[in-house]
């Protein structure tokens, strides 16, 4: 197969969200197919392309938003139906757009995602997964937290469907007949589930996009469910969606992101469990909100794509891709998609000049009313913190923007994309607020900006930032919308871990709370220490999360008027306990906090780090010895090597900076201890700065005793 693909652009629609966007099967292998869309305008379309031109096959009139869009997935007359669930409603229509099937479901809240298996319908929204069968419901299941995507399976010989679950901070789950049979937590945080198209649906086996951008595969093997990463994200975009690309080489897997890129992934389908192959990137721009492969404008196969904003396009072989002459297009053909745009353009002419005198009519009017602005579509995403103690936010506008301006009450480090401008203004009224401006440049839809928390004079924190980003768009009307963002104290526990890690190490320093608190409470105030979400609260709630730089773990357990907190890591529990009792003290609260710290906690934790602290330490070296070298005027003569082999490895080598990592490492350990000797109320300051200047030297066995001696 040839990789060299091309991008051809089909329609534009209205904002689409995730998994919107359809190819419907054709009758023959290789034969040009059609593919429906859905928009947050509530339109859906049936097109085909012919002659590279779009064709309507149906398109409905303006709604709710349409969330979720599916094909039935069985063979026989329900093979061409197309599903779409608009807020708690389900409709089916056919390929001619006669709707067949419309049904007001009983669920409260927004439908999300939805499966289809020949009779069966299976609806998520919120936390609740609703199943239906011949329009009748047979069970409902609430999840501990949200749902996020579903897939569905049929068992032999029975009318028995499984299915399985994704749901938010807790992996996935197999459910039957309304009950919980096996379960698997995955720590990269799957966003959407996939099926193979060259599965049997018995067989339970779905690929997985994570929130990290890891790609994985969750499957059934021995009674258990197991999971494992194929992919690793190394800074890869969150996964939007995924889908499936069929061509002579092979099934592809095909995953689109939240950073606008589109890859595909050459499969073994002998064998899932092998590492997939990256055969081709692409990158449009905006998240990719959905993403499949068929034959659509030939009977050649392409990737079918939809954007943020509402772009159709394909990326398809440049054999295939019209040339720019247009030599094979008829000259009748060419007059007649001229008198198409012209009638199009005349027709959004009058439109835009329609909207624009009911709103100047409307501004004149002197009759009561509100004026309600559209609002300014957005996505944005924080992610949690970086080895460097970063925070990067990806915002996404529908519109190209202008200006941004972000307030916060705390110092704060910023940096920005080569495609806006940063300007920080001088404080006004404290020395600790800060005032921002980001100046974009024309065009600009997409931008990252990196924050995090700047911490003066080794100051303890308490509590978290509020940052407030007003986004002002660059056309009219100028709306400004308000984004808010909390970036919380410990910012590099995003990773999910399993409960049961607390079998698994040890000793763990400890901390319990009692107190006329609620289990809504806690959440809340968990809510400024941890980033993304939390598990909602319920009769009890238990998670856990590992740090992004050291591997250590928190555990959470809590329920009304009792708190048990365990961790590797003696900072965070002080920085718990401190903003429990601060909260506790605000609310009027009267808690009682006991804190347990095992004798040789800070020498345990530094163990586990031990390694990552050495080859950092090598790395730093390495770089100063670099730098001194390039400093050197050194003249090369023949046959005359100036450098030994290990100097010349290190001048080649690649001039990463890994000098902060390891002052990150120092300034932890340091913290360690002096959290160990706040908690003891001993004085620590001589013995701080012989464990600084070890530390420094990587001096492992002074260390070691520093450690044991003050234990």
């Amino acid at each position: 197969m040839d990789y060299d693909l091309s991008r051809i652009d089909y329609i534009i629609s209205g904002i689409t969200f995730p998994d919107t966007l359809k190819v419907l099967s054709g009758p023959e292998h290789k034969t040009q197919q059609k593919f429906a869309v859905g928009d947050k305008n509530g339109v859906l379309q049936c097109l085909s392309i012919k002659d590279e031109e779009p064709v309507v096959q149906f398109k409905t009139l303006p709604g709710k938003p349409i969330t979720s869009l599916q094909i039935a997935l069985s063979s026989g007359d329900s093979a061409h139906k197309i599903f779409a669930a608009s807020g708690n409603e389900v409709k089916g229509y056919t390929r001619r757009g006669k709707v067949f099937l419309s049904i007001e479901t009983s669920v409260s809240e927004t439908i999300t995602s939805m499966c289809v298996l020949g009779s069966d319908l299976i609806l998520c929204s919120g936390r609740t997964v609703t199943f239906y069968r011949d329009l009748r419901e047979i069970y409902s299941y609430v999840c501990e937290d949200r749902v996020l995507d579903i897939a569905a399976f049929g068992t032999p010989n029975t009318n028995r469907v499984r299915l399985l679950v994704l749901i938010a901070n807790k992996g996935a789950m197999i459910l039957e007949n309304g009950q919980q049979q096996k379960r698997t937590y995955v720590s990269s945080g799957p966003t959407r589930i996939s099926t193979p198209p060259t599965l049997h649906t018995s067989e339970l086996c779905a690929f997985y996009g994570a929130a990290d951008g890891s790609i994985g595969l969750i499957f059934y093997e021995e009674s258990q469910l197991k999971s494992t990463c194929l992919v690793e994200g190394r800074g890869l975009g969150s996964v939007m969606c995924i889908g499936w690309f069929i061509s002579n080489v092979g099934t592809h897997l095909a995953v689109g992101r939240h950073d606008g890129s589109i890859q595909l992934y050459l499969l073994n389908n002998d064998n899932f469990h092998e590492k997939p192959q990256l055969k081709y990137t692409y990158f449009c721009g905006e998240p990719v909100t959905s993403v499949s492969g068929g034959c659509i404008s030939s009977n050649e196969p392409e990737v079918l794509a939809s954007t943020f904003s509402g772009r159709i396009f394909a990326l398809r072989s440049r054999r295939f891709a019209p040339t720019s002459g247009m030599g094979n297009i008829s000259q009748e053909a060419l007059a007649l998609r001229r008198s198409k745009l012209e009638t199009e353009v005349a027709r959004l002419e009058k439109q835009t000049a329609n909207e624009r005198e009911k709103y100047q009519r409307n501004t004149r009017s002197f009759s009561a009313g509100v004026s309600a602005p559209p609002l300014l579509d957005l996505q944005y995403e924080l992610s949690g913190a970086t080895q460097d103690s970063w925070q990067e936010l990806k915002l996404i506008s529908a519109v190209p923007l202008d200006v941004l301006f972000i307030y916060c009450m705390n110092k704060l480090d910023i940096q920005t994309d080569s495609a806006a401008v940063l300007s920080i203004c001088p404080p006004q009224k404290k020395a600790e607020d800060l005032l921002a401006t980001i100046r974009c440049q024309a065009g600009t839809k997409r931008l990252w900006l990196r924050i995090r928390i700047q911490i003066l004079n080794n100051a303890v924190v308490t509590e978290g930032s509020k940052v407030f980003i007003y986004v002002l768009p660059a056309g009219v009307p100028r709306v400004a919308r308000l984004i808010k963002l909390y970036l919380p104290i410990l910012p590099h526990y995003f990773k999910h871990e399993v409960t049961e890690e607390e079998n698994k190490r040890g000793p763990w320093c400890e901390l319990r709370v009692t107190g006329s608190f609620s289990v809504a409470e806690m959440t809340s105030w968990l809510s400024e220490l941890l980033p993304r979400e939390l598990p909602r609260p319920t009769a009890s709630v238990a998670f856990a999360r590992s740090h992004s730089l050291l591997d250590t773990i928190l555990i959470c357990k809590y329920q009304r008027g009792e708190a048990v907190f365990k961790s590797d890591d003696i900072s965070a529990i002080c920085i718990i306990k401190d903003v429990i009792s601060n909260n506790a003290v605000k609310k009027g609260k009267r808690v009682e906090i006991c804190c347990d710290t095992p004798k040789l906690c800070c020498l345990n934790a530094f163990q586990r780090i031990q390694e990552k602290f050495v080859v950092e330490h090598k790395k730093k070296m390495e770089f100063e010895l670099k730098k001194a070298l390039m400093s050197l005027d050194l003249v090369k003569e023949e046959n005359e090597p100036e450098l030994c082999n290990d100097y010349l490895k290190i001048l080649g080598s690649s001039g990463e900076n890994s000098e902060n990592c390891f002052d990150d490492y120092v300034g932890i350990v340091l913290k360690w201890y002096d959290d160990w000797f706040n908690l003891k109320a001993n004085n620590a300051k001589k013995a701080t700065a012989e464990l600084r200047e070890a530390l420094t030297k990587c001096n492992i066995d002074e260390i070691e005793i520093i450690f044991n001696m003050d234990s």
